[in-house]
């Protein structure tokens, strides 16, 4: 790609980023069950990148589609998906900090990406080994796999910590215990068990005094 259309598409991205953040929040605001909607770029990361691959070989027949030009329009979208990632996350913690989700459901769905992510693992980790017994190809699809895994659990990690700070102003869930789990979030397979556990601790979790009191005044001064 040459130096103009690259500096045009890296702004594009910024853009879109920038746009998909604004109307995650606003939407989400006005229509906070539509949090599971943008929230699904998320959820299904890993996958977008596999169907790409996967639509690109059936149609190009062949590992090279994957340079040159033919590669181009499948890393374009490819590359899109991540600015609007970037851009939910962005949302999430405004609109998580606001309160404008229940804690409940910003834990449920914390460990239902962690959960959806995990056969992306095994997939990756599969093809990788794979790979490794491939030509020199196949080193570079290892590499490709490696960096896939860790933008994902980077993401679903940082989900994490967006959910904990709502969960924490919403309902009063221990700080440190909801910081360690957030910290734990971004290692492979402790994040799914801290997700389920961390679920179940605030379904379980009863509102803290100070809490009851503040929804108490405002059910009285309506």
């Amino acid at each position: 790609m040459d130096y103009p259309y690259l500096t045009g598409f890296i702004i594009f991205m910024v853009l879109l980023a920038v746009a998909t953040g604004f109307l995650s929040y606003f939407v989400i605001k006005k229509h906070p069950k539509t949090y599971w909607i943008f929230n699904h770029f998320l959820i299904l990361y890993p996958y977008y990148y596999m169907s790409i691959i996967i639509a690109q070989l059936l149609i190009m027949g062949n590992t090279d589609s994957f340079s040159g030009e033919d590669a181009f329009v499948g890393e374009i979208v490819m590359f899109l998906v991540n600015p609007i990632c970037l851009g939910v996350l962005v949302s999430d913690f405004v609109t998580n900090a606001k309160g404008h989700v229940p804690p409940e459901k910003l834990a449920k769905l914390n460990m239902i990406i962690k959960l959806v992510h995990i056969p992306a693992y095994i997939i990756h980790f599969v093809l990788g080994m794979l790979g490794t017994l491939a030509s020199i190809w196949g080193i570079g699809f290892v590499l490709w796999a490696i960096i896939i895994d860790l933008i994902t659990i980077a993401l679903s990690g940082t989900h994490m910590l967006s959910c904990v700070i709502g969960i924490i102003k919403q309902k009063g869930a221990n700080t440190a215990i909801s910081v360690v789990a957030a910290v734990l979030s971004y290692i492979y397979c402790i994040d799914v068990l801290v997700a389920i556990v961390y679920y179940v601790y605030i379904r379980n979790l009863k509102p803290a005094p100070a809490l009851k009191a503040e929804a108490a005044e405002e059910v009285s001064a309506e």
